[in-house]
């Protein structure tokens, strides 16, 4: 299998049956139709997720005046903090029982700079000492 190349891409309605082959080939186990139904969902939701972030990441950028983006995820949901942190958001402090009906109840508070540390602020000139 010298030379072979393999790609890798999104999951689409148009090849989904060949994810659903490659599993049943490859995994000891096999998934029903809800399982691919939800594959199609999750990656369509991400991009939308993706460019409604990077929209917002651009209109922040292109004001100047922002310095940080802060936005709140609960501790549990690993899918979502991997999801920021590829965008730059690190996890700065954990609010304890910041929601009131779902468990766990405590929170991240993700932080994306949108500075240089050494960057004055819009407007701003440093003073020479």
């Amino acid at each position: 299998m010298k030379g072979s190349r393999i790609e890798l891409g999104d999951v689409t309605p148009h090849n989904i049956k060949q994810l659903k082959r490659l599993n049943q080939v490859i995994f000891p186990v096999s998934y029903n139709d809800k399982f691919y139904k939800d594959v199609l969902e999750v990656g369509e939701l991400a991009k939308l997720g993706t460019k409604m972030l990077n929209h917002v990441l651009n209109i922040c950028e292109k004001d100047g005046t922002f310095d940080n983006i802060y936005l709140h995820v609960q501790i549990s949901n690993e899918s979502a903090i991997d999801f920021y942190q590829k965008f730059g958001f690190e996890i700065i402090e954990t609010k304890k029982n910041y929601y009131k009906r779902i468990e766990p109840a405590d929170a991240h508070v993700l932080q994306k700079s949108l500075r240089s540390p050494c960057a004055p602020p819009s407007g701003e000139l440093q003073k020479a000492e």
